[in-house]
């Protein structure tokens, strides 16, 4: 196709449009998907998705995804954070769950409770809350045996 969208083709065919539209749909399909809450915006309510998340406005409610999230440096979050992956730049006033790990930046801000099997916090991170590393638990101990379960005594006779 030619500049300003002429065809440069000489004998008049055009390619079919569900053609051009298939290869753009199959070339996203392949990327990840990633929802941007860009610095402009503020969204209220329940996010459920698949994709990655990238919040640099404002979000107030509870997001549920099965792929990663960054609260980017500014973004402020007052909300539940559930994802496989959870990277903190900005502010988060809530809990951050994550299946396999969270990690606050040097500018993150947390106001909340995070749980993870990985959790990193690096140095200049503000964080008041609670730590939770879930994963694989250790073997229990055994219990001492009860005062009712010790073997019994030999009689005398």
């Amino acid at each position: 196709m030619g500049l300003f969208g002429r065809d440069d083709r000489t004998d008049g065919s055009k390619p079919a449009p569900a053609e051009s539209h298939t290869r753009q749909r199959h070339t996203s399909a392949s990327s990840s998907t990633v929802t941007l809450i860009a610095r402009t915006s503020q969204v209220e309510g329940e996010i459920k998705g698949a994709g990655e998340v990238h919040i640099e406005g404002t979000l107030k409610g509870k997001l549920d995804c099965s792929s990663g999230v960054l609260v980017a440096e500014g973004g402020k979050v007052e909300a539940e954070l559930k994802a496989e992956t959870i990277t903190i730049a900005g502010r988060l006033k809530g809990d951050a769950i994550a299946s396999q790990k969270i990690e606050l930046t040097p500018t993150a801000e947390v106001e909340g409770d995070i749980t993870a099997p990985r959790i990193l916090i690096r140095e200049g991170a503000t964080f008041e809350g609670q730590v939770f590393m879930t994963g694989k638990k250790s073997p229990k101990a055994p219990e001492p045996a009860k005062k009712d379960q010790q073997a019994p005594k030999a009689e005398k006779r």
